[in-house]
């Protein structure tokens, strides 16, 4: 369905320690870890409802000063997925045609939003945040401390809700 793929360095933080820091705040997403090789884990996360599954790859190096930091995101349909949507196409085609758009929309931009907080993450704690890093987030949840998208009243992970006039 879609593919996205960053390099960036994270200054004043090895790699043993951004690996913990990095093992961690994808567990609280959600994801299903493996270690693929030192310093390197794949992660996968199934929205069973929709058919959705969502796959991340992260290989950490020591740099110079630091740290580098290599995450592929994907997003792609199961076969259970590809059957619900044919089944919905044959009875409701124009539904499932603007359903599907809408959909894509909210997987990439939730893929976008927890890559740039898994980021924020990432660089907490490690000095000064280098421009890119410092995309508007959303706080994350303040019961599990995973990335909640801005229209969500309650955490899917832990169920807390979020505070009223938090976005």
């Amino acid at each position: 369905m879609f593919e996205k793929r960053e390099v960036r360095s994270v200054p004043g933080i090895r790699r043993d320690e951004l690996w913990t820091k990095s093992w961690d705040w994808w567990s609280r997403q959600g994801f299903r870890l493996t270690q693929t090789g030192p310093y390197r884990f794949h992660g996968t996360s199934h929205y069973e409802r929709i058919g959705l599954r969502r796959e991340f790859d992260i290989a950490i190096d020591e740099v110079a000063g630091g740290s580098s930091v290599d995450l592929s995101f994907r997003a792609s349909l199961t076969d259970e997925g590809l059957v619900l949507g044919a089944v919905t196409a044959v009875f409701l085609f124009p539904v499932a045609v603007v359903g599907g758009a809408v959909s894509y929309t909210e997987y990439e931009s939730e893929a976008r939003n927890l890559m740039a907080a898994f980021w924020r993450y990432a660089y907490s704690g490690a000095g000064p945040v280098p421009p890119a890093a410092q995309t508007m987030m959303p706080s994350p949840c303040a019961g599990c401390g995973a990335a909640m998208l801005p229209d969500w009243k309650v955490c899917p992970y832990c169920g807390r809700a979020r505070p009223s006039g938090q976005a």
